[in-house]
């Protein structure tokens, strides 16, 4: 199979050999799978030599943005995916992966994905849909991600818009993907096999990140969309974008709002109004919300109430 699959671990013992077993049984060769040990603190390499993939060891931890690019530097196939450490792919994924990218001449291509994890049920399986770029950018933001673990790349594509953002500690893989879609990439579907988004509750994981990182993150992402938005108005004037990047805002702004970030919450309300959202939500729910509670207390509520709603959602 002429794809490379980047994989970069952090105290990921655990997993690690699952990851990259799931591999090999989809056809990669060894030599092909490229593991970058995120600084050494357990026995990852050592279980990382048992399976005879490479193996690249950082003695310091740089971040996973940064593992990813040194792993993207080794790559000498034209597709690579990066795969989490502690996800796996199944079912082959990988085959449909590459025939997608191969039958569309893509830049990109999008599987199916399921959540799994400790103490969870296996969840149902999420399908990519057709959609042009303007519709996957704000249907990824608002509705429906997709993670690393079912998405393969071009490598000459991905390295063309410079890799991975080293300074983000949240929603790196979101970032990149916005930044691919405003680049005007093409994207293909593939519906062959799954990945499988691992959950567990180690205190190492990145989506344990900060507020600060979460808002930073969306900063970067609001100027590739800001700056994408305003290149697609009409000679009238009318932007169909400009409702739905104020639809992102006020979701940042409801997040920041949640955190106790109050001044942070309203920059984000005052870029929303910019774009034309007058109203205090961003769907039907939280609009209803704000309209009887007001947005402050509303974003508190739902953030108590979030840990339930992302388990139904895992389903």
């Amino acid at each position: 199979m002429n794809l490379s699959v980047v994989i970069p671990a952090y105290r990921c013992e655990q997993w690690v050999e699952r990851t990259i077993r799931s591999v090999l049984a989809e056809g990669v060769p060894e030599r092909n799978i490229i593991v970058v040990e995120d600084g050494v603190f357990d026995a990852t390499s050592r279980v990382v030599r048992d399976t005879g993939a490479r193996l690249i060891s950082l003695q310091q931890n740089g971040g996973a943005p940064r593992a990813r690019n040194l792993g993207l530097a080794q790559v000498d196939t034209p597709y690579v995916m990066f795969l989490d450490a502690d996800d796996y792919v199944e079912n082959g994924l990988l085959g449909g992966l590459v025939a997608a990218l191969e039958r569309d001449g893509a830049d990109v291509a999008i599987g199916p994905w399921v959540y799994h994890g400790e103490g969870r049920e296996r969840g149902v399986l999420r399908q990519p849909l057709q959609m042009d770029n303007g519709e996957r950018i704000f249907h990824w933001i608002i509705q429906a991600f997709f993670p690393p673990c079912c998405i393969a790349w071009r490598t000459e594509a991905v390295q063309a818009i410079g890799g991975w953002d080293e300074r983000l500690r949240k929603d790196q893989d979101g970032e990149l993907m916005i930044r691919a879609l405003t680049s005007d990439l093409k994207v293909a579907v593939s519906t062959r096999g799954n990945g499988v988004y691992w959950q567990h509750d180690s205190p190492h994981r990145v989506t344990r990140a900060q507020i600060r990182d979460v808002m930073y993150a969306a900063d970067i992402v609001f100027e590739q969309l800001e700056r994408w938005v305003r290149k697609q108005a009409g000679h009238d004037g009318n932007n169909p974008y400009a409702l739905p990047l104020g639809r992102v805002c006020c979701k940042n702004a409801w997040a920041a709002f949640a955190n106790g970030e109050n001044a942070l919450g309203e920059r984000w309300s005052d870029r929303a109004r910019s774009f034309g959202l007058d109203s205090k939500g961003y769907n039907a729910r939280s609009a209803l919300l704000a309209r009887f509670l007001g947005i402050r207390i509303s974003s508190r509520i739902k953030a108590r109430t979030g840990a339930m709603y992302r388990r139904v959602a895992q389903r």
